[in-house]
């Protein structure tokens, strides 16, 4: 049960992708899917190819740099919910302005939600990824020739840089479209302030 609520908010993180806070298509799914994976693969594969594999260093950087962005998501989605609460009497305003505001508002609440959750367990899972990074399978030397432990190190250390970058670069682009909506969303919502203080 629990694993389907995860596929849930991948599936509702990459709907907002598409979409923007006015449930319009932001441009052809294949753009989209090429910008969401193609550019991640494309540049994970030529920085491995490059032999620029992730060193200790690199990976606390990355990891300071993760955890300072997790924290923010996290107070973040408290203050989205906060205002989604604030709203909720609008959906029913029989000002039709303020009720579709409200109801865009509504929809940038759970698609937010929704990315900022996704975004989270990609952080888990790119670190995850770099820990895997640094493993030497040298200790296999009582059971393998030194060929072997040789093959299983490149490979390893192949594979799993290629999936940290792959991974990260998700994370990055997915936290450049939360950015990108928050923005269009506060500046809509300024525009709202100021054309019902005209209204009135």
């Amino acid at each position: 049960m629990k694993s389907k609520k995860l596929f849930d908010i991948r599936k509702e993180a990459l709907n907002a992708l598409y979409y923007d806070n006015r449930n319009r298509l932001i441009a052809s799914k294949w753009t989209l899917n090429l910008v969401y994976y193609g550019l991640p693969i494309m540049i994970s594969a030529a920085l491995v190819l490059l032999n620029q594999k992730l060193t200790n260093d690199s990976i606390t950087y990355f990891i300071t740099g993760i955890s300072i962005f997790a924290g923010l998501f996290f107070n973040l989605l408290i203050v989205v919910s906060d205002k989604m609460d604030k709203r909720k009497k609008q959906l029913e305003s029989n000002y039709e302005p303020t009720s579709d505001y409200a109801k865009d508002y509504k929809l940038f609440s759970e698609r937010l939600i929704a990315s900022i959750s996704y975004a989270i367990l990609l952080s888990i899972l790119v670190i995850g990824l770099m820990f895997f990074t640094q493993i030497d399978y040298g200790s296999l030397d009582n059971y393998l020739t030194e060929n072997a432990i040789k093959w299983i190190n490149n490979i390893s250390d192949y594979l799993f840089n290629f999936l940290a970058y792959f991974v990260g670069l998700k994370f990055l682009i997915l936290l450049i479209h939360i950015l990108i909506d928050i923005y269009d969303m506060l500046i809509h919502d300024m525009n709202m302030q100021e054309h019902q203080k005209d209204s009135e």
